[in-house]
């Protein structure tokens, strides 16, 4: 895992101001999954949601302040699941699912704690101590890594923790991105939110050429974790366990990367959104492949590596298997798949009430609800507007995808009792009177 990587920043999926050669190895040797979405683009939410295979409302996790994961919260979290199955459970770096650093409690043995120094290598001397001495129980390691994080520190003009990126000349720095700057019709309520918390975002007062200079330092901070990817994917094929060993590389939530005029995560645009998912399951999974198909990292993972384990996972979740998605005769999907992905968020700020949001994507379309002001609903084409930048919800024409949209989303905030953001939703014109009074049985 990295954190903070946007689905975007990777040599195979097209940017070429960016090298990362060992991804994109992996990527070769397995399937590289385009359209994969975090739960919540934000560390503690979508880091709980991924290791239980839930949606971060139905955790009680709504932000990285004050609530989290409990520690040991139960048998049903991934450490816990393939421990019972017999696995060697290890994590390395950063847990973030409530606390820094893991804790034998989430079901896993700590092999180092949160932060990137030595933490590739101690990773890798781990590995190659494992394959000498001999056979042993199956394992399941985690490698997190810090960067490319740490641009937040870069945006506030602080020292970064594992070192300093040289700064370049302009004309050396990538150009801004066709979705740069602010659009009409864009919600109300993600500008307040920037400018309310400005010390945090630290780019109010930028202009192109820092947003230039930010984008160069996002870059070679993504290619500095993939150095450390390496490190890692080395020793696993060095101790020769590569070929009986599956490997999952992803992150928790992307980064705005000037796109919008935005740094950093929280918002729901497609850049903090959607994730890097790279799955190579040798003798399983097709080489090479590409996965348009929409999934989402936070409830697929667990399902994902249960049925690799042969484990059963717990009842009740949403996730799938991408092993049967990629089992699909045509490649997409289909019964195996989702019919639709939802990501949600909330702004964290001192003085509330704040500012929350769902979004949902389906094969072409994607729609947004904030849960106050101007333009709170955004509705976007994805196929013609992967950039967001044209709001559908203004034009008459689309009411009716705009309307599908809304019961979709309704039914699955009833489906999922997602009893605090169903006040907030805007309603279809079929919404039934019995469950509009269901919602405000308690007012507010």
């Amino acid at each position: 895992m990295t954190d903070q990587h946007a689905a975007h920043l990777l040599g195979c999926a097209g940017d070429e101001q960016v090298a990362t050669p060992n991804l994109d190895a992996l990527a070769a040797g397995g399937v590289r999954f385009t359209r994969a979405y975090t739960t919540f683009p934000l560390c503690v939410p979508a880091r709980s949601s991924m290791v239980t295979g839930r949606y971060p409302h139905q955790l009680g996790v709504g932000g990285n302040q004050g609530d989290g994961l409990e520690p040991g919260r139960g048998g049903d979290s991934l450490g816990h699941l393939l421990h019972s199955a017999g696995y060697d459970c290890v994590f390395a770096g950063k847990w973030h699912a409530r606390q820094p650093s893991a804790s034998p409690a989430d079901g896993f043995s700590v092999l180092a704690p949160f932060g990137d120094a030595g933490l590739a290598e101690t990773s890798a001397d781990w590995l190659r101590e494992r394959a000498a001495a001999g056979p042993a129980r199956p394992f399941f390691l985690t490698v997190s890594f810090d960067d490319p994080h740490s641009i937040c520190e870069l945006a506030r003009a602080q020292h970064l923790p594992y070192g300093d990126v040289a700064d370049a000349p302009v004309a050396d720095t990538p150009n801004l991105p066709l979705n740069f700057g602010r659009h009409p019709y864009e919600p109300e309520a993600v500008r307040f939110e920037q400018a309310a918390r400005a010390s945090m975002y630290g780019t109010g007062e930028y202009q192109p050429d820092d947003w230039r200079r930010y984008r160069y330092a996002y870059r070679r901070l993504v290619e500095r974790a993939d150095a450390n990817v390496g490190l890692v994917l080395d020793a696993l094929a060095g101790s020769g366990l590569a070929d009986d060993t599956v490997v999952v590389f992803t992150s928790d939530h992307g980064d705005g990367d000037a796109a919008h005029a935005w740094n950093q995560k929280t918002a729901l645009y497609e850049e903090c959104a959607r994730v890097p998912l790279i799955v190579r399951r040798p003798g399983h999974y097709p080489a090479g492949q590409v996965c348009d198909e929409p999934v989402s990292v936070g409830l697929d993972l667990l399902p994902t590596l249960c049925a690799v384990a042969g484990v059963r996972p717990p009842e009740g979740l949403d996730g799938i298997d991408w092993g049967r998605l990629l089992s699909d005769a045509d490649g997409h999907g289909g019964p195996a798949g989702h019919r639709e992905v939802v990501v949600e968020t909330r702004f964290e700020r001192a003085d509330p009430p704040l500012t929350s949001g769902r979004a949902l994507i389906t094969e072409r379309y994607k729609y947004v609800v904030y849960s106050w002001g101007r333009n709170r609903e955004q509705l976007h084409d994805l196929r013609e507007d992967p950039g967001e930048m044209r709001n559908l919800a203004v034009e008459s024409r689309y009411a009716p995808v705009l309307d599908e949209m809304r019961e979709r989303l309704l039914a699955w905030g009833l489906r999922t009792d997602d009893a605090g953001f169903l006040k907030r939703l805007v309603h279809p014109s079929s919404i039934p009177d019995e469950v509009v009074r269901r919602i405000f049985e308690v007012p507010y």
